[in-house]
């Protein structure tokens, strides 16, 4: 924004006439008719008051001409189409009125030169400097030739030297101030100009957000601090069958404590407490919908404040129903699969325990039936715990314990040496005598359980699995290397997402499920440790688990 102090450079440069055709062509003509019709319309008030004071004065010639010049000019600017003529037509008329009042003031010791006045601030009002300097020049002709054809004395020439200088100052006046007005003009549509582009942004802006939360699934009502209803979105609408037209009125829609439950009262609906004021976080209830369906809704508030709109609140309706539905599912499917899971585990691991009573048993054979015993013990704790957390049952965190890494991953690679045979990959165990680590060593064999089959089953025949370990002070450094297949670079970040399988896994057509690497981390990070994994494509792939080292009362 220009500041006042600029405002005269805007007026535009001095070409020629000056009409403001800002308004259109119909505010020149009203202009004409308005400037010419105030001098035609005091010459005639003039030539009324002549007639009853001074009525010899119509015999002189060149007042009756000036008289009828002005009235035939008042009579052109009422007659012609302005708006069709170019602009400088228009000084014709002001120019023409000059040589009228001269004729009426010749002979008349500038009695009637005052109406040069009109003329005079019309050409300046709307004409250029150059047109203003010209009439005035025809004024100060016109009054120098009546001065030397009547002969006048000092004193009349006094008196029409300040006629000349005053319509001087009036004209200057006049042109600076048009020039000011015209400046301020162009300023304000400017300015004018820039605030409508600024709406319509804001408009625009305000056209996407409302698009935008129309388009979400959340339901979403925004209130005055007094309760009125500012802007409901499409969901919001749809959810509670709220009449577009009215929405202050409620929703067809009824709420819910609880599923099939009691409705809550008035007062005590969302939209209500909302209104007063109060501070909802995920609340839950249930809502029974216009179709005869119940919804599952998360309800939550949000106060907004504005420096520059008066505080309201935000009412947000998320609806839940398909977590909900989704949650009961997955503990319908996890309460399913682990009961079905739990009656042939506890078949196995009984006849197993039978059958290692034999005292008769082969070493090879005992050796075979406690890692049978052993890992249907674990899959039974497994089963134990989905059950669990599918039934939302809390369990306090388990205080850190110590255990031996050395002995729970050599206890894992005897499980799998099996495995590894069959698919003639090599297993060897570099592993220090002793590694003990804070941790659950239950929670780490499965960690290790899921390294090594993986190592296992993406290294080809021939190929090799290096297990190593550094222990340290304050840490367990457990190195799992093979020469497998390896892990394009690309893929080595989401290697932890869970359902993700690398490019090498899915081209190799080996089977797999995406979820063992997460499980791992997760499992490590729980003991307070830390997972790194390194991969050369075609060369293996390297696991490197670091495990704190347990305090002096975790040892046993």
């Amino acid at each position: 924004m220009a500041s006042p102090r600029s405002v005269p450079s805007a007026a535009p440069a001095d070409d020629g006439v000056r009409h403001d055709d800002a308004d259109g062509p119909g505010g020149r003509t009203r202009s004409v008719w308005l400037l010419q019709l105030l001098l035609g319309a005091s010459v005639m008030i003039t030539v009324l008051l002549v007639q009853v004071i001074e009525p010899t004065l119509f015999a002189y010639w060149p007042f009756s001409a000036g008289v009828g010049v002005v009235i035939a000019l008042t009579a052109v600017a009422i007659v012609v189409p302005w708006h069709k003529v170019p602009r400088a037509a228009v000084s014709v008329i002001p120019f023409g009125d000059i040589i009228a009042v001269g004729l009426m003031s010749v002979g008349t010791d500038l009695r009637f030169g005052f109406f040069w006045v009109f003329p005079i601030m019309w050409i300046a009002t709307h004409f250029s400097l150059v047109s203003l300097i010209a009439a005035l020049g025809g004024v100060a002709l016109i009054i120098f030739l009546d001065a030397t054809l009547s002969a006048a004395g000092p004193s009349s020439a006094l008196r029409l030297l300040v006629v000349l200088l005053s319509l001087t100052f009036i004209a200057i006046t006049a042109y600076l101030s048009a020039r000011q007005t015209r400046a301020f003009k162009q300023l304000l549509r400017r300015q004018a100009r820039r605030l409508q582009g600024t709406l319509q942004r804001v408009s625009g802006q305000e056209r996407r957000v409302s698009q935008m939360l129309n388009g979400l699934d959340t339901g979403i009502a925004r209130l005055s601090a007094d309760g009125e209803v500012l802007a409901l979105n499409d969901t919001y609408v749809a959810l509670y069958g709220i009449e577009r037209d009215d929405p202050q009125r409620p929703g067809r829609a009824v709420e819910y404590a609880a599923l099939r439950g009691e409705p809550l009262s008035d007062d005590q609906r969302p939209f209500a407490r909302a209104a007063r004021g109060e501070q909802l976080d995920d609340e839950r209830m249930w809502l029974f919908d216009t179709r005869g369906e119940w919804h599952a809704l998360s309800v939550s508030t949000r106060r907004l404040v504005s420096s520059d709109e008066p505080e309201g609140t935000l009412l947000i309706v998320h609806d839940v129903t398909a977590l909900i539905e989704s949650e009961r599912a997955r503990e319908r499917l996890a309460a399913t699969v682990s009961h079905e899971l739990r009656n042939p585990l506890t078949a196995i691991v009984g006849h197993a325990d039978l059958a290692l009573d034999d005292p008769g048993l082969p070493p090879k054979v005992r050796e075979q039936l406690e890692v049978i015993a052993g890992a249907g013990e674990r899959m039974q704790k497994l089963i134990s715990e989905i059950l669990a957390s599918s039934r939302g049952v809390f369990r306090e965190p388990a205080a850190p314990a110590g255990a031996d890494a050395s002995r729970i991953i050599a206890s894992s690679l005897e499980s799998f040496r099996p495995a590894a045979a069959a698919r003639r990959v090599s297993v060897v165990d570099e592993l220090p005598p002793i590694a003990d680590v804070a941790g659950d060593g239950f929670r780490l064999r499965q960690a290790f359980d899921n390294i090594l089959s993986n190592a296992i089953k993406y290294t080809p025949a021939g190929g090799t699995i290096r297990v190593s370990g550094e222990v340290s002070p304050d840490d367990v450094i457990l190195r799992f290397a093979d020469s497998g297949i390896g892990i394009h670079s690309d893929d080595l970040a989401r290697v932890f997402d869970p359902y993700f399988r690398a490019r090498t896994a899915r081209e190799s057509a080996i089977p797999g499920t995406g979820l063992g690497m997460g499980i791992v981390r997760s499992i490590v990070e729980e003991q307070g440790g830390s997972l790194y994994l390194e991969s050369e494509l075609g060369l293996g792939t390297t696991v490197t688990v670091i495990l704190p080292a347990p305090a002096e009362d975790q040892l046993s």
